[in-house]
């Protein structure tokens, strides 16, 4: 099993990817890789996260049009109770006062454990090893636990130990970057702390959730009150034969997820007093030992694609789907930016992970949105449509909060993603049951907005004034990706309604459905226009992009990327220029199978994306996969991989890239093992190629769990009936398959 290790890491640069790198969470609760006794006075912003516990804050317009949000949504940093300073003649432990004779850090995937093991020598000549393990608790999901052991290697004397709980200290981020929130606003404001309990209790200041917040000792302190913050004092001797070795534990209860958050906090803080650290590790291994058997992808003869692929994996399933009633962020709960808002990238980059792995997962993401169709409904009408709804292309609590409408609001395509994701759980699980209590009604509601939304000219019908993937064009007519996915998305209307309609009558009685609604969905489904160039055999990405310039990126310097940051979104929007995948996008996701149109759009799209968006590499691996053009593929898929581990993008310091996580599976099981989930069956066409010769995975589909295992030949089975079509022969498998491997 992976041990993700990395050693002497010291830069500025370097720390806070690693923060990221070493981010730990149970999908509730999340905290980054930070030093327990900080870094000194440089830098020292300790952050840790519950999902969907957020504040809000004013947006300011200049010129504040009709039915602009008016309030910004954003993760709030929790009270912080992982401060420690570690005190000898005067002076803190930390990279300001003591040179680094080395550093290593672990990732033990088996137990979520992180290890940092840290040796300072002091201006004095005082030399100490310091280890700081730490995990976030899978199976209690309200508490990080710290383990602390200080060794002397040449010091006899007193370590002062001071332990804090308190609000985390924040500088300013002074960033042009429009993908992180500048701005300090007080969001938590505390309503009770008590030395004697060692808590803190806050509440933010306009969304009305509150979080109570304990630390405890496994050793007791003595507790003071300090400047709103709590000061947990003790002095320790120690020597060479004499190390100091503490645990700590933080706990947070919330009225986000606990009826009575308070008592709550009282009960798990009377449960950890009884058990330690090495208990938690068991449960843990516990955890983990299910979550890896249903996950693990083992590859042979490539350890270092298998670590990061199956790191990226852990990295994503610990980052959400464990509620309905919270969704997975674009950075997990690894960091702020974004402000810790969901986006589309749930469903079409991070469900089909979980559909494979964990279904229940799945449809928690889902029934987020169920959750969420008040506001969704909302949302139409402030758009200006009186029926259906639109679902928010940003949010945390379903309302959208998109300042800039041309690459937020407008992209419309955001119904039809969801409506995708909710086919494929289906068709992958069988259940009818979730159609019927909840996705037939979101796929017909979102589905009467975009009735609304489209208009006819005597051919065809076209939607206007939309922004699909790609947010380097915006506010277009006809973008490709949108059209074609709203066909997938009304077809499915259409094939629910005729093929499910016992099952769904009173349902349709419910939302008052009609024959002659469908029957518009139908006509609509099969003639929305699709824009194609004949010269060039492509569809093109929207009616007017070929009709602008082309940018030739050759020219542009490296350092003027991501073009976002270095560009006027007017010059980015008058050329032919990807931000990322965006017809190419939607012929992976329905599996477009005209090889000329696919090459041809493939060369013809590729060289003007910039892939200034983590989305896009994996859609381009797994297009080249299937065109058989495998070296670039996998040098794609490799690039996705090495994202975060090797801060490709210059931004790993806000987070992990969830979405490209999840890009990682789809590259692996849609590229590799060429994975596609149908109405009728599961396809399978595994490669191999001369990196990646050998791999075994199990997916889980309609109830049973498929082992596929790939070498010189192709071996499946299953623990019962499925249906599968392998390289183009369908069978029912009951058991045990082989065939030989095509190249």
């Amino acid at each position: 099993m992976n041990k993700l290790i990395r050693n002497n890491r010291l830069s500025k640069e370097e720390l806070l990817a690693d923060e990221t790198i070493y981010s730990q969470a149970n999908g509730f609760l999340g905290t980054r890789g930070t030093f327990v006794e900080g870094y000194g006075k440089d830098y020292e912003y300790n952050q840790t996260y519950l999902n969907a516990f957020y504040d809000q804050y004013d947006y300011f317009y200049e010129e504040n049009f009709s039915g602009f949000p008016q309030n910004g949504q954003k993760f709030i940093n929790l009270i912080d109770g992982q401060r420690m300073d570690f005190i000898v003649d005067g002076k803190a432990l930390n990279l300001d006062n003591c040179e680094v004779l080395s550093l290593k850090r672990e990732y033990d995937l088996e137990t979520g454990v992180t290890t940092r093991i840290i040796h300072y020598k002091t201006v004095l000549g005082k030399e100490f090893i310091l280890t700081e393990r730490k995990l976030v608790s899978a199976k209690r999901k309200e508490v990080i636990a710290l383990n602390i052991t200080i060794e002397s290697i040449n010091f006899k004397g007193t370590v002062k130990v001071i332990s804090y709980l308190g609000k985390s200290r924040k500088k300013s981020l002074n960033s042009k970057d429009p993908r992180l929130h500048n701005g300090i606003s007080k969001h938590l404001n505390i309503i009770d702390i008590s030395e004697a309990n060692s808590l803190i209790t806050v509440k933010t200041s306009r969304s009305n959730l509150y979080l109570n917040t304990v630390m405890i000792h496994s050793n007791p302190f003595d507790v003071d009150l300090g400047k709103e913050n709590l000061i947990g004092q003790k002095e320790y001797l120690i020597s060479p034969n004499n190390s100091i070795k503490i645990t700590k534990y933080i706990i947070y209860t919330s009225n986000l997820y606990h009826k009575d958050y308070l008592e709550d906090s009282k009960k798990i803080v009377k449960d950890l007093q009884s058990i330690d650290f090495e208990q938690l590790i068991t449960e843990q291994i516990g955890y983990f030992k299910g979550f890896w058997k249903k996950a693990y992808i083992k590859l042979t003869n490539n350890e270092y694609i298998e670590s990061l692929l199956n790191y990226n994996l852990y990295q994503l399933n610990c980052s959400g789907g464990e509620s309905e009633f919270h969704n997975i962020s674009a950075k997990g709960l690894s960091g702020e930016g974004y402000e810790g808002h969901y986006f589309w990238d749930s469903e079409i980059y991070m469900l089909p992970f979980f559909v494979f792995t964990n279904p229940q997962k799945a449809k928690n993401l889902l029934m987020y949105r169920y959750h969420t169709m008040k506001e969704a409904k909302e949302e139409a009408k402030n758009l200006g449509y009186n029926k259906g709804i639109k679902f928010p292309w940003r949010t945390i609590n379903g309302e959208e909060v998109s300042p800039y409408y041309p690459a937020g609001s407008a992209q419309f395509h955001i119904n039809s993603d969801i409506a995708y994701a909710i086919i494929k759980y289906f068709e992958a699980t069988n259940d009818l049951d979730f159609i019927v209590d909840y996705g037939f009604e979101m796929l017909i509601e979102s589905a009467r907005f975009l009735t609304e939304a489209v208009n006819y000219n005597g051919d065809h019908y076209h939607l206007n004034s939309v922004t699909g993937p790609d947010e380097y064009t915006t506010v277009v007519d006809d973008n490709y990706y949108t059209n074609q996915m709203l066909k997938y998305h009304f077809s499915y209307v259409v094939k629910f309604y005729d093929k499910y309609l016992k099952e769904l009558s009173e349902v349709f009685i419910k939302l008052e459905v009609s024959k002659d609604e469908i029957t518009k969905m139908k006509e609509i489904a099969e003639k929305i226009h699709l824009p194609f160039d004949k010269d060039l055999n492509i569809f093109t990405q929207d009616a007017a992009f070929l009709k602008k310039k082309k940018l030739d990126l050759a020219l542009i310097p490296e350092d003027k990327y991501p073009l976002l940051m270095n560009f006027h979104p007017l010059f980015l929007y008058k050329h032919q220029v990807l931000k990322q995948a965006d017809t190419m996008l939607s012929m992976m996701l329905l599996d477009f199978d005209d090889e000329s149109i696919l090459k041809d759009s493939f060369n013809y799209y590729e060289p003007i994306t910039t892939h200034d968006s983590s989305l896009s590499k994996c859609i381009y691996s797994i297009l080249a996969f299937k065109l058989k053009n495998y070296d670039l593929a996998c040098d794609f898929f490799k690039r996705v991989l090495e994202t975060d581990f090797l801060n490709v993008q210059k931004n790993t310091s806000h987070g992990l890239h969830v979405a490209n996580l999840g890009g990682s599976y789809l590259g692996f099981i849609y590229g590799f093992v060429g994975i596609r989930i149908t109405e009728d069956y599961l396809k399978i066409n595994p490669i191999v190629t001369k990196d990646i010769k050998e791999y075994e995975l199990n997916i889980m589909y309609q109830g049973e769990t498929i082992n596929i295992k790939v070498d010189n030949k192709v071996n499946i089975s299953s623990t019962g009936n499925v249906s599968l079509k392998v390289y183009e022969k369908e069978i029912e498998l009951n058991g045990n398959y082989q065939t030989a491997l095509k190249t």
